[in-house]
Order: structure tokens, then sequence, then C-alpha cells
């Protein structure tokens, strides 16, 4: 009986400490508050002030070759979405950026570990989405000017630019973290092991 009692107490003590770790790192965040809404607010006041200067700048429509016929700063109004997609769904989209813009938000907090580049992407499609959203309420449209002439691609801003990147970053987390999972697990062949029952 005493082995079995000290063999139950070394268990109890090592589930406790396995316990107190998770519980540790069950709120890790590589990306602090802080730094988190500052990135956000760094993106949403670039993609503003770039929109006031462009207007200022260029006449609606006008266009100016920056890279000869590769890129062209073109200001133009958008209603809708990317390549012409639901042109007068401006309240629409406004649904979708604040439930976005929440969703987000909610995410960060949520969530019970945050790596680096996860709170990054939050952070620049929030900024991103914000940006849109408040071209939106107040004119009624999305000021876009960065053409890419030479493929033809939708014009854009700097908002689209980071909403871009952030998905960019979070499909690579999706992608990489489940191998390095496996490889960690495969490293590690005896980490998920359970103590045999105590006869």
């Amino acid at each position: 009986m005493p082995a079995v009692y000290n063999r139950f107490m070394t268990l109890n003590a090592n589930s406790e400490i396995i316990t107190d770790a998770g519980l540790s790192s069950a709120s890790t965040r590589s990306l602090h508050p802080g730094v988190f809404y500052t990135l956000v607010f760094l993106v949403f006041t670039a993609d503003q002030i770039s929109k006031a200067w462009i207007q200022r700048t260029l006449y609606w429509e006008q266009s100016r070759p920056i890279f000869g016929e590769v890129f062209n700063l073109t200001l133009t109004r958008n209603t809708g979405g990317a390549w012409g997609l639901l042109p007068h769904g401006n309240t629409l989209f406004i649904s979708f950026a604040v439930i976005a813009v929440i969703a987000l938000i909610v995410a960060y907090h949520r969530l019970p570990n945050i790596e680096l580049h996860v709170g990054t992407a939050f952070a620049l499609a929030m900024g991103g989405a914000l940006g849109n959203l408040a071209d939106r309420i107040r004119h009624g449209f999305v000021v876009d000017f960065f053409y890419l002439k030479v493929i033809h691609f939708p014009i854009f801003n700097i908002a689209d630019s980071c909403i871009t990147i952030g998905i960019c970053l979070l499909m690579y987390h999706f992608l990489i973290s489940p191998k390095n999972k496996q490889l960690e697990h495969s490293a590690n062949p005896t980490a998920n092991t359970q103590e045999p029952p105590i006869s």
C-alpha cells in the first residue's frame, strides 16, 4: 500500500505540473495587444493619408504612369468589390467589413495561442478593413489608385494590400502548422504515451 500511495502522489504531482504549464501557455500571444492595435492604427492611418493625398494629386479617373506601362496611379471610385463584384453593393460590403472587424477582435482575444505571424495577419487585415470601411461610410465608395497595368490587375489601395498580406500569412499558417505538428510528434513519439495502469 505505501508503494501504491507514493506512486499515486507522484502521478498527481506530475499532472499538476502539466496542468499549470498548460494554463500558463493557454494565453500565449507573441504579439502584445499594444503592438497589435498600434499596427492596426498604422495601417489605417497610412491608408487614409494615401487616399487623401491621391485625391489632391489627381482628378477622378486620371492616370499617371510611374513605371511606364507596368505600374500607374489611377484614381477611381469603387462602390463594389474587386473585379467589379456587386457594383451597387456598398451597404452589403459595409456589413461584411463590420462583421470581419468584430470577428478579428474576438479571434485575437479568445484564441488560446496566437503566433507572431497570425497576430500580424489579424492586425493587417483589421487595419485594412477599417480603412475601406471608413471610405464606404464617408463617401459611399472606396478610393482606389494603384494599378498594375501590365497585367490589368484590378485597381487597389493600401488597405487592400494589407488585407491580402494578412490572408497570405493565415494561409501560410494553416498550411505549415499541421506539418510542424507532425514533425514534432515524430520527433517525440513518446510525448503522448500514457502511464500504465496501477495494479
